[in-house]
């Protein structure tokens, strides 16, 4: 994707994309991961609602057709699930929050981990993506 391509347009690209994605079968967790309107919205928003910076905007759009691969193939956690009790300050769904990270290396340098997100007894739905946070590992 050129750098000089406006983010307006990248986000309207990306949208069009999103909205036609199917929900995907996760071999790892053995759940089907759905797709709504809060994976996309995270992707152009921070966790306050916030408008991201363009240059993070820029990357989770970008890394967006990486998502359904991650899910398909991914055999590990990049890190523990985590679970946000219904008063945790991050917290203000009233129902408790599991997030699940998933992460799959691309090559050397490409390390991609994947959100996923059931809030309550709701459906697994796919909630954010990133490059993989480097964890210093003994």
């Amino acid at each position: 994707m050129p750098d000089d391509q406006s983010l307006d347009d990248l986000i309207e690209l990306r949208r069009k994309k999103y909205e036609t994605t199917k929900n995907i079968y996760c071999p790892f967790l053995k759940e089907i991961v759905y797709f709504n309107n809060k994976g996309f919205y995270h992707a152009t928003h921070d966790g306050r609602g916030k408008i991201r910076i363009p240059q993070d905007a820029r990357m989770r759009l970008n890394l967006l057709p990486c998502v359904n691969e991650v899910i398909a193939r991914s055999s590990h956690y990049g890190s523990p699930p985590r679970v946000k009790a219904k008063g945790h300050p991050e917290n203000r769904t009233g129902k408790e929050i599991v997030e699940y990270e998933l992460s799959l290396r691309f090559n050397q340098h490409k390390e991609v981990s994947v959100i996923l997100r059931r809030i309550g007894n709701g459906r697994l739905h796919y909630f954010s993506v990133r490059y993989t946070k480097k964890q210093n590992r003994p």
